[in-house]
């Protein structure tokens, strides 16, 4: 009996998120912050993220900063990569039901149009997909974090 209680505790601390999707609060679509830890590019492998990559919405502004990894069709000179924070256009918000809510948006960074499409799941679970202007579409998943929501 001992040794079937332990693994019960072992298996419950391995597996935070079945304690975190009980009292979470629902995704708001106007200002969020999710912490991106997976990123899956459409002709390289996935792969697993360190700390610190991320989208935030907050104001109209769109924080961002993420790694890329695929084809780019026409380089924009003098560019830092995925790291800035600029003014959200088009920003369009859609409840998706039970599975939880879809925002929308685009930055413009010269010559570069970025595309987000970000859905935010009850459980804390995110998914982000990116379709730059001058470059193949990447995809991201992470969890939304209700403590850093600005």
């Amino acid at each position: 009996m001992r040794t079937k209680y332990c693994f019960f505790v072992i298996f419950w601390g391995l597996c935070p998120d079945l304690s975190r999707a009980q009292d979470t609060k629902p995704f708001d679509a106007d200002s969020f912050n999710v912490d991106v830890t997976y990123m899956m590019p459409v002709s390289y492998p996935a792969r697993t993220l360190s700390y610190g990559y991320g989208v935030a919405l907050r104001n109209d502004s769109a924080f961002v900063y993420l790694p890329y990894m695929g084809r780019v069709y026409q380089p924009a000179m003098n560019d830092d990569g995925l790291r800035f924070a600029l003014p959200a256009k088009d920003v369009k918000a859609r409840d998706m039901g039970d599975k939880g809510k879809r925002v929308e948006f685009s930055v413009r960074k010269v010559p570069v149009v970025y595309k987000f499409t970000v859905t935010g799941y009850e459980g804390g679970r995110a998914d982000i997909i990116l379709i730059p202007s001058n470059a193949q579409s990447i995809s991201y998943s992470g969890y939304w974090n209700e403590e850093n929501q600005p």
